[in-house]
């Protein structure tokens, strides 16, 4: 949203062109009357109280200072006239010559000093605009509109606190003076006190009912506080007053799309493009509505137009690396390092460039950018939640859980945080408190498909199979994803029902032809049946789309042993030790199949290996004991 700025204006309002009484020098007796004529003209031109061109102004401000007819204080006043005149032509180096010389002739005109201030603010000096001001407020110390001009310098050097400070004293000054009431209340806004910033901006609607600005930006505080209706009704309000304010439209705009309406959203975005066509942030804004609709090339057409009028705008170029990414476009990753170059300390964007490494699998890069992005802005859940899942990636599951905690502390209803934290306690084998996260996950959103996944395997884990098919069951029905068909299908072969498994695979396969899984538990049902060609099919399938996958070649070792192919048998479980060394059923699978070829002593072998990786495998130990050898002696 488009906030409307500090009133700087009002310093110029409430120190208009000098119109004073000017005494000049006695005139000589000769002096006729059309010359004392000309001269009363110019000085009314000059003061602006005729109507005149700037031109005219500018002419009439000459004539007279150059006269020699006036003494220092009105003379200062002629220049302090003629460098208004000339701020108003755009020669901003004699407007500021001229004031430079009221204060030369007159030290104590606070005008002149304060009219300087203004020249600086109007060129972002804020520090010298803050140093005239310090004279101009000790020679007038009851001018509410210069504490009020201070403020303004202080909030654009981001010092709020003195901003505040000073916008207070102007309302003790003048409890009537709308302009301190609205820039207090936007330096509030700027400070976070939201709520302050709305009682600010309620007085000075209150003072000053048509004032579109304060109406504008009590609209865009309604709209952090997440009141988006009274956010809605202050723009609404805004246009009524004033139908050309583009930023009121933009802002509404903004409102609608957090509310889902898209197309009231997009109405107003053109109709403030329309009134503005170099309004960047609304075509920015625009851009956000088609890229929420994943309409990723429309929404690239809009920040490209935002872009090309402000070429600076970090948050386009982030909007835009946003969208290539949602298209897998490479281009992302270069408008993510051009957003963060002209931004280094916007911590969502480096949020965003983080989700673009982990997708490409820099865990590394990844883990650093959510570093810097949480340094930039500790309260950010998401950027805890994300560090924490590359950490898991990591398999690093402690630094994954102590980043869930933190995300889960700063937001106690962040649910995709406890199901990650379910996730990783389940793969330190603490089914128990996964399932109480994941239970915590569907307390806070009972249509999280996903939870109700997680816990059905983590009740599998604890071997409760009934359990996990009730999850399963409700995470189909919210999301019928070939994953839940599987592990249901999974499920119901632990529990015998064949038919039902197969129905659930076969779905899964449908679902997701190329999920190696699912291929890999048709086969161990077809096997458990001694379809072995059929499990043989179906493994060989799991293996032609993850050929590194250890269990599709453990379990076709099954198949081919229990087939009488003992070659083909070995050549798999070779193949599964060596994908996974970890896993006692490979070996102790290789050991029955050397047994049954004759190879004893690498059966022997085999057996020791999975005693050592699982001493409570009871399979190895028998076979160690039919081969009458002893159990390894680390046991």
């Amino acid at each position: 949203m488009q906030e409307s700025s500090p009133q700087r204006d009002r310093l110029r309002r409430w120190l208009p062109i000098a119109i004073l009484v000017l005494t000049a020098f006695p005139a000589c007796a000769q002096e006729s009357a059309k010359e004392s004529a000309k001269e009363t003209a110019d000085e009314r031109r000059c003061t602006g109280q005729w109507r005149a061109t700037v031109e005219e102004r500018l002419a009439s401000c000459t004539a007279l200072i150059q006269s020699g007819r006036y003494q220092p204080a009105n003379l200062a006043i002629l220049y302090d006239n003629r460098g208004a005149v000339y701020r108003l032509q755009g020669d901003i180096a004699n407007a500021s010559a001229d004031f430079a010389h009221a204060i030369t002739l007159n030290p104590n005109y606070a005008r002149a000093y304060a009219n300087r201030a203004s020249l600086a603010l109007s060129q972002r000096d804020f520090d010298g605009a803050i140093a005239e001001l310090g004279p101009a407020i000790k020679l007038e110390p009851s001018a509410a509109n210069l504490f009020v001009a201070r403020g303004n310098a202080y909030d654009g050097k981001n010092d709020i606190d003195r901003a505040i400070a000073d916008y207070s004293e102007a309302i003790r000054l003048a409890p009537n003076y709308a302009p301190a009431f609205f820039n207090r209340g936007l330096a509030l806004s700027h400070k976070g006190d939201v709520d302050r910033a709305i009682a600010d901006y309620d007085q000075a609607i209150k003072l000053d009912p048509r004032n579109t600005s304060a109406l504008n930006n009590r609209g865009i505080a309604f709209a952090k506080k997440g009141d988006v209706d009274r956010a809605i009704a202050d723009f609404n309000q805004a246009i009524r007053l004033d139908p050309n304010l583009a930023s009121a439209y933009n802002n509404r705009g903004d409102a609608l799309r957090a509310k889902g309406d898209f197309a009231r959203a997009a109405a107003d975005f053109d109709r403030a493009i329309k009134l503005d066509p170099q309004f960047a942030l609304a075509y920015d804004n625009r851009g956000l509505v088609f890229y929420q609709q994943k309409d990723y090339d429309r929404a690239i057409a809009d920040f490209n137009a935002a872009i090309r009028i402000d070429a600076n705008s970090a948050q386009a170029y982030a909007n835009r690396g946003n969208a290539y990414a949602a298209k897998g476009d490479a281009a992302a990753m270069a408008d993510y390092d051009k957003a963060i170059a002209l931004d280094p300390n916007d911590a969502k964007i480096r949020y965003d460039r983080a989700l673009l490494l982990r997708r490409s699998g820099d865990l590394d890069r990844t883990i650093a950018e959510l570093s810097e992005a949480v340094r930039l802005n500790p309260q950010s859940a998401a950027a805890f939640n994300e560090r924490g899942y590359a950490y898991h990636q990591k398999h690093d599951l402690d630094r994954a859980l102590a980043d869930y905690d933190t995300a889960i502390r700063l937001n106690p209803q962040f649910a995709v945080a406890y199901n990650n934290r379910g996730n990783a306690y389940d793969d330190k084998g603490d089914a128990t408190r996964a399932i109480a996260d994941y239970t915590a996950a569907l307390r806070i959103d009972p249509a999280y498909a996903a939870a109700y996944y997680n816990r059905g395997i983590a009740w599998r884990h604890k071997g409760d199979v009934d359990r996990a098919i009730a999850d399963d069951d409700q995470a189909i029905k919210l999301s019928p994803t070939a994953a839940a068909y599987n592990n249901r299908g999974s499920a119901w072969a632990a529990k015998g029902e064949g038919n039902r498994a197969l129905a659930d695979l076969d779905q899964a396969i449908k679902l997701d032809p190329r999920a190696p899984d699912a291929y890999i538990n048709r086969g161990n049902v077809e096997r458990e049946r001694l379809d072995l060609k059929a499990a043989i099919a179906d493994y060989t399938l799991a293996v032609s789309l993850a050929p590194n996958a250890a269990l599709a070649y453990y379990n076709r070792a099954w198949a081919h042993y229990l087939a009488g192919e003992g070659a083909d048998a070995l050549n798999d479980a070779d193949r599964a030790v060596t994908l996974d060394d970890r896993s006692a059923s490979a070996f102790s699978t290789r050991g029955l199949i050397r047994e049954r070829l004759g190879d004893t002593a690498g059966a022997a072998a085999d057996f020791r290996q999975a005693l050592k990786l699982d001493p409570s495998f009871q399979q190895p130990a028998e076979g160690l004991k039919r081969l009458q050898a002893g159990p390894p002696k680390s046991q």
